[in-house]
């Protein structure tokens, strides 16, 4: 008996066939139905599907046979796909030198005549055979082979949705897997916001109480204090010394600034406002509103505040006139005192894009307000140091101040999701350019 050559895809079919994950699976309908009808077809009372690993050919269905696999050199099929014809075809066996003293031939089933289609797959590597058995010299018809050809198909057909599901499946669990893990992760992080959340409450309730001490607990002391020097100014000053007048007058600057401070302080704290609403409202009447507020200031150092072009910004009323108070009242304070004090505000609707290198992505159109004043400006250098609170660039005997005010504004700003930028030049003034979003 000759022996076929092993084909020379040998290990590639063997990968295939493991993917496949169909060697010694338990028979299945599909594949007994494919077997059925191809003997039923070419009349022959055996019909296999067989698959070749490196020692056996292994049945994954045997119709006519009660074997389930037999070894690799005693295959018939080992030589089908070897060969370069479509189907394999032997008459009778018995007198074919490679196959006359088989022992399928001489022995068990009595193979004579054998026809077997390789079963390739789409790479074109051959895994087995479909074949039809009979123990009689016989040929098969031209239609015959044609439907062999065609029930082949179909077994590759079956073992690709085979593999196809085997992979949906892999799939599905690996889904399943990140899905848990997706699930415990969001939970982990839940309960990580619930727990930052409670502090924040937390935090929220502390600085509310932190209000109410600095509105209350702390500016009560001041008023007494300040009540009892008012008191001694006005009754006993004849009776202090020159010393004592001076030291007198340093307690009075000390309150002023304290006062100030607890002042600037609930400014800073209430600029959140979460709870106001956001109000169409002209620009003109913001400013007028706010030149009121600071009228005795305005008279006393001779400022100019002079509006331009008008527009309707979408704000807080409260809080952006404490954004224009805190630029009014620092362009006052910080007056060059060899020119008269003038604040220049204009406003104008703007598209995004017009600023491509300002961080104004999130909206199509901003109302743009412009700050401008003569006063003593600064070094652009400190550009974004002055928005920080407490950041104070001058004495505060040179000029007084807790270095609250820009907090503030920057604060307002942040509220409104807006941008706000300030351009400087010692001795040449300074201008705070605005940006709040439209309504969409």
């Amino acid at each position: 008996m000759k022996i076929a050559h092993p084909h020379p895809k040998i290990q590639e079919r063997l990968e295939i066939l493991t993917e496949y994950s169909i060697l010694d699976t338990l028979p299945e309908k599909d594949y007994d139905n494919l077997t059925k009808l191809a003997a039923e077809i070419c009349q022959t009372p055996i019909s296999l599907i067989t698959l070749l690993d490196d020692k056996r050919q292994w049945f994954k269905s045997n119709h006519g046979l009660n074997v389930q696999e037999t070894p690799i050199e005693h295959a018939f099929c080992a030589h089908a796909i070897t060969s370069d014809q479509t189907i394999f075809s032997l008459s009778d066996a018995r007198s074919d030198e490679r196959f006359h003293d088989n022992p399928l031939v001489t022995g068990d089933p009595n193979i004579v005549f054998y026809a077997g289609i390789p079963l390739k797959n789409s790479s074109g590597v051959p895994l087995g055979t479909l074949c039809v058995i009979d123990k009689k010299p016989r040929t098969l018809t031209a239609s015959q082979q044609e439907a062999l050809s065609i029930l082949s198909e179909q077994v590759i057909h079956l073992l690709e949705l085979r593999k196809n599901k085997m992979e949906l499946e892999r799939a599905n669990e690996q889904l399943i897997a990140f899905s848990e893990k997706l699930e415990k992760k969001v939970l982990q992080r839940t309960v990580e916001l619930e727990k930052k959340t409670k502090k924040l409450e937390l935090t929220n309730v502390e600085l509310a109480s932190f209000n109410y001490i600095c509105s209350h607990d702390l500016q009560e002391p001041l008023r007494k204090i300040q009540m009892f020097i008012s008191q001694i100014n006005t009754e006993e000053a004849d009776q202090l010394s020159d010393d004592g007048r001076y030291k007198l007058d340093r307690i009075v600057a000390s309150i002023d600034r304290m006062r100030n401070l607890i002042q600037d302080l609930l400014m800073y704290g209430a600029a959140d406002g979460a709870h106001n609403n956001l109000e169409s409202i002209s620009l003109t009447e913001l400013v007028a509103e706010t030149i009121a507020m600071l009228h005795e200031d305005v008279i006393e150092v001779h400022t100019k505040i002079i509006l331009g072009k008008d527009c309707t910004v979408h704000v807080i009323p409260l809080q952006f006139r404490q954004l224009l108070l805190n630029l009014f009242s620092n362009a006052i304070k910080f007056a060059r005192k060899d020119v008269e004090a003038k604040v220049q505000v204009c406003g104008e609707v703007v598209n995004s894009t017009d600023f491509p290198d300002y961080p104004l992505k999130a909206h199509t159109q901003y109302a743009r307000i412009l700050i401008t004043d003569n006063g003593i400006g600064f070094d652009q250098k400190y550009e974004e140091k002055v928005f920080e609170i407490f950041k104070r660039l001058h004495g505060d005997t040179e000029y007084p101040g807790t270095g609250i005010g820009l907090a503030i504004v920057k604060r307002v700003v942040r509220n409104h999701k807006g941008y706000v930028k300030v351009k400087s030049a010692v001795g040449q003034g300074t201008v705070f350019e605005v940006f709040i979003p439209m309504p969409k």
